[in-house]
């Protein structure tokens, strides 16, 4: 408590006290502006009514109610009641949505005042294990961010991380122009938690290049939880979770479905992926789907030169099931993701001279920059395959509530190939992990008709084999992993209190983790020596989320954290190739345990809506992958497979913290403004040194106007602003951050018919940069301009 307390009273207020000062500003002018419009309309209209489940007539409370094109919405009561007020004559479409029921939209036409009482009706139960938990944080305490619609389609073809950073406070962590893991408020790998179709993603997840193994396709939405969220998701999701959200199986039996194709002028890349769904003809209640995508690219460029080896191969599928009557249903996924992946040839180095030679260049050698392109991939690549099978049951009864089963298992087999070495035709390293989960979730009834909440009971199984065929019967030393058995368990409470003018809610979580690490004492040898570890902690939530009108709510949310260290960052010894780095492990390394507390403000009033998040996260015993020095002086390892900077786990006390700020103003009724800012600092307050490794300040503005009778076309143009990252420390990374860079991209699309049409270019005037969180750039520049064509076919 007492490093907390220093931390607290260390913050440095006035690091953003002009921006935010300068960001409040700008929601008075904009409100004024607004407010100045408004008076010339009778705006004094009310509009009132009561939300009840259809079946048993009972009021649902949380549900959000709001008007289509007003940015007014406002949440139920425990009474099930809403009220929005000060809306101007006309007509509207007033919606009602809730996680679990059917989106209810109604025309109403507003005079003065008007009650309209809404029924809803329960849907299918696909969704609901993905968004049980993003219920609590949907419309309680915690932020969440989603990216549909236009935005989600505008990223069609991109890999996860890549697609997400359209989201606020959402960056990318790359290794080159192929592999890319999402940032949170800094943070990455075993800190953000990803739940693909209601499972945690499990897969080799620790390593800066091992991205994310999901078919953004597969999604409806894709949604962000910042902050601490360990009581709902896991002890470990530290810095956020990330939500791959599918759309509901049909409930009828017409066959329908879409064909998406993307074109990309960058490596020439092409995607294609069709979904087909549809129920079974006089067998109510059963209904599928099936889903593909194909992607092939060549060798990406940056503004002036291609980069050898950069191609990317890519063969996906999923197949979904389900039947559902009214009390009872089950559902049963399968996906399969495969993909190759070549590595730059250029940061695989023979010697330590050539490698401080590489480093040293503003540009590769030309045997790295060939002027013909090619879709070959050669070595260095990964090739990587991840099996999910997942089946979903629950079960509703008018005594206890509805009862929620989701079991799963995963396969991920992951090769890594080097460049040949003497001739040796052998892959480098390999990696089979299978894991198996369990939730048992309770959502009990209100009580007294106000408490409502949740009950769980999860665990994992999980054996990973980098030699040998079986994980306690290792064959070899020189793995940069050893094998490993994992097993956790947790069991988790959240409740909430909706009252008047507030919503209050908490949460506690216990876990334990055993590892297993497996070793011979020498190669081939039948002696294995055997390590355990045991951590165990416990996780807590308390939030608030404040109406102060109809206009401006309020969210506070105070968190605790745990996070075990992971088997990479306990014993990794040796190269780790597709990262182009030696990785060493400390067997020493304590858990984390994080303190998050986040404020949030959220204004919508008529044509402007805008979300203020301000965050502290104080983690103790941070664990992060420091470059190697000694004495000021780069440390370079030699081995038989070429030379490469030295990467050593270390552990500190660190203090994330930041502002998120986004702002829309619809400026007329074609033309709107988007503005998003992203500030994380973060500092080791135990030696009082800078992170390496943070993402640099973003702005991000975008100017959008739409045509057609339907506003069914538009044009948007955009600019990217980052700015430099000077807050390093001297002899902290191989190299320096880069310089900040301003990127234009143009988005323009159209609707005829049952085709959607879009065409986009990033990096519009093919601007020369490098970007601070891209691990290739002590060796190229980023990507040149890129125009992408989409074409999207509903049937």
């Amino acid at each position: 408590m007492k490093k907390l307390y220093l931390c607290m009273a260390n913050i440095n207020i006035q690091t953003g006290m002009r921006r935010l000062i300068f960001l409040i500003l700008t929601i008075k002018l904009l409100t004024g502006l607004s407010l100045m419009a408004q008076k010339s309309e009778n705006c004094e209209c009310v509009l009132s009514g009561t939300v009840k489940d259809s079946e048993t007539k009972e009021p649902i409370i949380g549900a959000v109610v709001y008007l289509k094109g007003t940015n007014k919405a406002v949440n139920t009561d425990e009474k099930g009641r809403y009220i929005l007020k000060n809306i101007c004559q006309g007509n509207y479409r007033l919606v009602c949505q809730l996680v679990g029921y059917q989106s209810v939209e109604l025309v109403v036409d507003l005079k003065k005042e008007h009650a309209e009482d809404i029924a809803l009706v329960e849907s299918d139960e696909h969704l609901q294990e993905v968004i049980v938990s993003g219920k609590k944080v949907e419309s309680f305490s915690q932020v969440k961010n989603t990216l549909e619609g236009q935005s989600l389609e505008q990223s069609r073809g991109q890999n996860l991380g890549e697609s997400l950073k359209g989201i606020t406070g959402v960056t990318s962590l790359q290794t080159g122009s192929s592999i890319s893991k999402p940032v949170i408020h800094g943070m990455h790998s075993n800190r953000v938690l990803i739940l693909n179709n209601g499972v945690r993603q499990e897969g080799q997840q620790w390593g800066s290049e091992h991205a994310p193994e999901i078919d953004p396709f597969v999604a409806k939405k894709l949604s962000v939880v910042k902050g601490a969220a360990g009581v709902r998701y896991g002890s470990d999701a530290i810095a956020g979770v990330i939500l791959v959200e599918p759309d509901d199986l049909p409930d009828s039996s017409k066959i329908t479905g879409e064909l998406n194709t993307v074109g990309f002028s960058n490596g020439r890349q092409g995607v294609i992926s069709g979904i087909l769904q549809g129920g079974v003809t006089g067998l109510k209640g059963l209904s599928w789907r099936v889903q593909g995508t194909l992607k092939k690219g060549g060798n990406v460029s940056t503004s002036s030169y291609n980069l050898a080896n950069t191609g990317v191969e890519e063969q996906n599928f999923s197949l979904t099931t389900g039947y559902k009557k009214a009390n009872w249903g089950t559902e049963i996924y399968f996906s399969r993701f495969s993909n190759l992946i070549g590595i730059f040839l250029g940061s695989h180095i023979g010697n330590k001279e050539d490698l401080e030679d590489a480093i040293a260049r503003s540009r590769p050698l030309e045997i790295y920059t060939p002027s013909e392109f090619s879709y070959t991939i050669d070595r260095p690549y990964q090739d990587i395959t991840h099996n999910l099978l997942k089946s979903k049951s629950f079960l509703k009864s008018d005594n206890f509530g509805k009862l929620n089963l989701t079991l799963s298992r995963q396969f991920d087999r992951r090769y890594e190939y080097d460049v040949l070495r003497a001739g040796k035709n052998v892959n480098t390293l390999r990696f089979l992990l299978e894991t198996y989960t369990g939730e048992l979730l309770l959502e009990h009834k209100p009580v007294f008709h106000k408490l409502s909440g949740m009950v769980g009971l999860s665990g994992m199984y999980q054996e990973n084999v980098s030699s040998g065929d079986i994980y306690d019967k290792p064959q070899l030393t020189t793995t940069l992993i050893p094998n490993f058995q994992n097993q956790t368990m947790g069991v988790f409470i959240i409740e909430r209190l909706p009252l008047k003018k507030f919503d209050l809610e908490a949460g506690f979580r216990f876990d334990q983790r055993n590892l297993n690490v497996y070793r011979p004492t020498q190669s081939y040898s039948t002696s294995i020596t055997q390590k355990q570890t045991i951590n165990r902690g416990l996780s807590g939530n308390l939030g608030v989320n404040y109406r102060f009108s109809t206009a401006l709510s309020g969210k506070f949310n105070a968190g605790t954290a745990w996070r075990a260290p992971t088997v990479n960052e306990l014993y990794s010894y040796g190269v780790h190739h597709g990262a182009a780095a030696f990785e060493i492990g400390d067997s020493t390394l304590a858990a984390e345990k994080a303190y998050n507390f986040s404020l949030t403000f959220e204004y919508t009033l008529n044509r402007l809506s805008a979300e203020l998040n301000l965050y502290n996260n104080y983690i103790n015993d941070f664990i992060y992958l420091k470059p190697g020095f000694t004495n000021g002086v780069p440390d370079y390892i030699l081995t038989v497979r070429g030379a490469f900077p030295e990467f050593n786990y270390t552990q500190v006390d660190a203090v994330f913290r930041g502002i998120d700020f986004s702002l829309h103003y619809q400026i007329t009724d074609r033309l709107s403004y988007t503005g998003k800012y992203a500030m994380v600092r973060a500092k080791d307050v135990r030696n009082n040194l800078y992170m390496v490794n943070i993402p640099s300040d973003r702005i991000e503005n975008t100017v959008k106007y739409e045509f057609g009778k339907k506003h069914t076309s538009y044009l948007s143009i955009g600019n990217l602003f980052v700015a430099h990252q000077n807050r390093v420390e001297a002899n902290s990374d191989f190299v320096a951050p880069p310089a900040a860079y301003s990127l234009m991209n143009i988005q323009a699309g159209t609707a005829i018919k049952n085709f959607e049409i879009g065409l986009g270019v990033s990096n519009l005037f093919n601007v020369s940069y490098r970007e601070y969180l891209n691990r290739f750039r002590y060796f190229t520049d980023d990507m040149g301009r890129n125009v992408s064509l989409r074409v999207k076919w509903k049937f």
